[in-house]
């Protein structure tokens, strides 16, 4: 059996209107949003920092059983047909009906057993390996029908035919599945290597033949299992039919949902479960839970914290509620570890933003204190690389060992302050005017690159492909329109002798959401622009929503410089890298305006800099520890090579009824929304 240490490669845009924003859940191919409102703003109450939580001790001995969790999701699933939705909020739904192969431990990552209970792979070295398991006898579907490998080949045959696309990266790789003709159940062929194959391979949602088999794979997306009932002890369900342990008992999409939980699951009492330190085996030990609707996040909000009409929300309570929520009798907040990052990207075919010196120095003018302490009160984490703070495994600091966030080489291109709040702007063009970026390379004593601060050398040794300006700067007397009226700036940088105006024909164009959208995102954005026009740099914000954003950087590329979040990331690192940063995820020369695309900045395309090598060695590579090696190379690369400026990650703040229960899991990802099931499993009544 495999140690792999992770899976999701589903990754999804989310609005960076700031840290606990809501997202709807959707494929990497695609993204829509549900605006992330923010509630009402009041002004910063102090700088502390919220400790984040660890995964507690299981405990031991039995726990009450029954009872009914009463849950609250702002916007309602969008149909409950696994083959068809990536909603986030349908998926809270399928998670407890649909069952996978594999399992994903929370805490450790670890991929374990589930329905599947061993498998190895072979023939790695001929470039198409053989993936062979075994399926695990007596488990049951929903529906009391028996689980066979009949299930599994239709399963597989049928994703593969219809090639629905939250699965279709997944299935492309796969030649054949069949019956194995060894000691094996089944034999899966794949065409070339993929390193996380029993995170993606095998983890696909496994469908009962006797519901599908009348399903064209043509006309999947037309199925809709809520309306197929089946009874189990004289009780009536709704559709779909799965191997996890809830059943569908109700479906009012627009107000409410709920999910009974049946007797006879199993797959969370494996050997792996009850050993494990965090986790209770056995679960779970409620009988249902009760989905509500509300149709808003203020409302949703609003219904923990002053009508006590839930037990705990999807997402996290917003900032300016976290002292309701303290000051609630019963409650408490939950917190965790963030699945990605906030982030302003560069259009690097945008001069100067072509130049990897450029894009390092705007982030040294980027109060990153500010953004973290006063507006988002803590609730956040300093950004620096692509991977979020509780993968360490694609983390570069775990390469030599370094506490993770800590390492000088994380923070050089920190906030460069002269004073509290402003930037050193002599040093930043000091910087600018010698020409060496940071490069990977020691930059310490008599070498230093950057003014004021020593540069230990890359973590896993990986350097920029610019080791030196691919323009020269200098700074000069105010000509741009933009700059002439900014209060105290006398000068305008140049780049080789021309202002950007010039070179563009306009400032650098800064993309943001309407203010009453994302007061926080305002307010910081309005401190960087100050911050860059007093350095000299022209730059013009541009107000656009959120759904037109979307449009004007993934498919026209119409920026030099928007901000986003992504959620959902990959903690193997390389499936979402390949993703969001791979030149074959940016536009061709003919495909701007015509096709949507995550790497938008044009990370990799030609003569830019790009990971491109190490991303798919990673994605190949087989052994786990090898893999995860290369993948922090990678990180790494792409930190220096600056194509986007990491922000902040979250701390979710998940505010919970502890009152009438318990069992909450702190410390894991997303406790409160892409997680949620696992919270499901081990929450129980208060003894």
């Amino acid at each position: 059996m495999s140690d792999d240490d992770t899976t999701a490669t589903s990754s999804k845009r989310r609005p960076f209107l700031k840290a606990g924003a809501g997202a709807v859940a959707v494929s990497l191919a695609g993204c829509t949003g549900d605006g992330g409102g923010e509630g009402t703003e009041t002004e910063p109450q102090g700088t502390e920092e919220i400790t984040e939580s660890t995964p507690g001790e299981a405990g031991e001995g039995d726990v009450p059983e029954g009872g009914s969790f009463r849950f609250g999701m702002s916007n309602p699933p969008e149909g409950v047909n696994p083959m068809a939705t990536s909603s986030s909020y349908s998926w809270t739904v399928l998670s407890e009906i649909m069952g996978y192969g594999t399992a994903l431990d929370p805490v450790t990552f670890d991929v374990q057993p589930s329905a599947y209970t061993d498998w190895t792979v072979e023939n790695v070295d001929s470039g198409e390996p053989d993936v062979y398991f075994n399926i695990r006898e007596g488990i049951t579907w929903s529906d009391g029908e028996e689980f066979t490998v009949d299930d599994v080949l239709f399963t597989y045959n049928f994703i593969m035919e219809a090639n629905p696309g939250r699965y279709a990266s997944t299935v492309a790789p796969i030649e054949t599945v069949e019956e194995a003709d060894n000691d094996w159940d089944v034999h899966l062929k794949l065409a070339n290597p993929v390193g996380t194959y029993d995170s993606q391979q095998l983890q696909l949602p496994l469908l009962p033949e006797h519901r599908w088999s009348d399903v064209s794979p043509e006309d999947f997306t037309e199925y809709q299992p809520q309306e197929n009932t089946y009874e189990v002890d004289g009780q009536e369900y709704l559709g779909p039919v799965g191997l996890g342990p809830g059943r569908l008992s109700r479906y009012e999409p627009d107000t409410s949902v709920e999910i009974e939980y049946r007797d006879d699951y199993t797959l969370n009492d494996l050997e792996w479960y009850q050993e494990h330190e965090n986790l209770r085996a056995g679960g779970p030990f409620l009988d249902n839970v009760r989905i509500n609707i509300y149709g808003s996040s203020d409302a949703l909000q609003q219904a923990f914290i002053s009508e006590d009409a839930i037990d705990a929300l999807y997402g996290s309570v917003l900032p300016a509620n976290i002292p309701d929520v303290e000051e609630k009798e019963g409650a408490r907040i939950v917190t965790g570890s963030d699945t990605g990052y906030a982030h302003y990207s560069f259009e690097m075919r945008t001069t100067p933003f072509d130049d990897t010196i450029f894009r390092q120095a705007v982030g040294l003018v980027y109060d990153h204190i500010y953004w973290i302490n006063q507006l988002n009160r803590g609730t956040v984490q300093r950004g620096a690389f692509t991977m979020p703070p509780g993968y360490t495994a694609v983390r570069p600091e775990t390469e030599i060992d370094a506490e993770i966030n800590e390492h000088p080489a994380s923070k050089a291109f920190d906030f460069l302050e002269d004073q509290p709040g402003v930037p050193d702007y002599a040093s930043i063009k000091e910087f600018l005017q010698n020409g060496v970026p940071i490069t990977g390379e020691s930059a310490e004593g008599d070498n230093q690159v950057i003014p004021g601060r020593d540069y230990p050398g890359s973590m896993t040794g990986v350097t920029t492909d610019d080791m030196e300006a691919r323009h020269e700067y200098t700074w000069d007397s105010v000509e741009s329109d933009i700059l002439a009226d900014e209060p105290g700036v006398e000068e305008e940088i140049r780049v080789n002798g021309e202002t950007i105006t010039e070179i563009n024909g306009e400032p650098l164009q800064i993309l943001m959401y309407p203010p009453q959208d994302s007061p926080l995102g305002t307010q910081m954005l309005e401190d960087w622009v100050s911050k860059l026009k007093a350095l000299g740099i022209p730059v013009e914000r541009n107000v656009m929503t959120f759904n037109t954003m979307l449009t004007e950087v993934y498919t026209n590329v119409n920026f030099g410089a928007f901000p986003m979040s992504w959620t959902n990331l990959s903690p193997f690192g390389a499936p979402s890298l390949e993703g969001l940063f791979h030149s074959s995820q940016a536009h061709g020369p003919d495909e701007i305006g015509e096709t949507d695309a995550n790497n938008a900045m044009g990370y990799g395309t030609e003569g830019l800099p790009g990971a491109d090598d190490l991303i798919d060695e990673a994605l190949q590579t087989m052994d786990t520890e090898e893999r995860n090696a290369v993948a922090r190379q990678a990180v790494e690369k792409i930190y220096l090579d600056a194509p986007s400026q990491i922000n902040s990650h979250e701390i979710p703040q998940w505010p919970v009824n502890e009152a009438d229960f318990e069992g909450y899991v702190g410390g894991i990802p997303s406790p409160g929304d892409s997680y949620v099931s696992v919270q499901f499993s081990q929450i129980h009544q208060a003894e």
